[in-house]
């Protein structure tokens, strides 16, 4: 059933890094990964941050910080822990005694249909959902966009989630002269259609194809009835989501750890 983001904002926001941790636990979980109630961690020993990771629920302590996010330090690779807001004082102290330092705020927004704008491609490129058997093609396309290891591009891969969830996850692909030059991915949880995976190869960027592959998967979903649309933002990203009718609702913390 669609549904509502809460009226209080502190609620909202909680709802859609709700929505983020569901989908992280779901889809990008190894099988190695850690899944508790107080923290999700995989670790693939890639060379980037978001090859090893730890998600931290708001309900954690210190103590959970130290001990869940205590692996991601056993080895010289690098590593990143977000917190399902902000972060008290304890989570973020545990998390710097570590060793991680601050990366962003990362904002939590909301869209309903009557606030997303419209959006079109440049000439040449075009927008299409993709079948599982594309996995490796949208995985390496979204790894290139955001400058991932390919096996981490893999993590959020349409065959995963075909597996985990199906009918949940919907994957999106701008192209151009036949490449895979931009994607995104909606997935549908909880009564709410979040958007995930936005990633363009740098040199088609500056075009407006990440904001077409937020909105128009979006679209598709109003069609099935879904009334809001949210997301994770980066800090870099945020104004291209709020120029298509985003709102803030508060922000989610983002520290890392690189080893010299």
């Amino acid at each position: 059933m669609p549904a509502t983001l809460p009226e209080s904002e502190p609620a909202a926001a909680d709802t859609i890094a709700d929505h983020f941790d569901h989908f992280f636990r779901t889809v990008l979980a190894t099988d190695e990964a850690l899944v508790s109630p107080v923290c999700f961690r995989y670790i693939t020993r890639e060379p980037h941050p978001f090859g090893n990771l730890a998600v931290v629920s708001r309900s954690a302590t210190a103590a959970d910080v130290t001990r869940d996010a205590g692996p991601l330090c056993d080895e010289a690779f690098p590593s990143a822990i977000v917190f399902a807001d902000a972060g008290t004082p304890e989570q973020l102290g545990a998390a710097e005694e570590l060793g991680f330092v601050h990366g962003e705020r990362m904002p939590l927004m909301s869209v309903t249909p009557g606030t997303l704008a419209a959006t079109a491609l440049p000439e040449g490129y075009t927008c299409r959902e993709v079948t599982p058997d594309e996995n490796d093609a949208w995985a390496e396309a979204v790894a290139a966009g955001y400058g991932l290891p390919l096996s981490v591009g893999h993590l959020f891969s349409v065959g995963r989630a075909h597996e985990r969830c199906p009918g949940a996850a919907r994957y999106f692909v701008v192209e151009h002269d036949g490449e895979m030059v931009a994607t995104s991915l909606v997935y549908l949880h909880d009564g709410l259609a979040g958007i995930y995976g936005v990633s363009t190869r740098p040199e088609h960027r500056a075009k407006g194809l990440g904001a077409h592959l937020t909105a128009e998967p979006l679209r598709r979903a109003w069609d099935e009835g879904y009334t809001v649309g949210l997301l994770q933002a980066s800090e870099m990203g945020a104004p291209v989501y709020r120029r298509i009718g985003f709102k803030s609702h508060g922000s989610m913390e983002l520290l890392v750890r690189i080893p010299e």
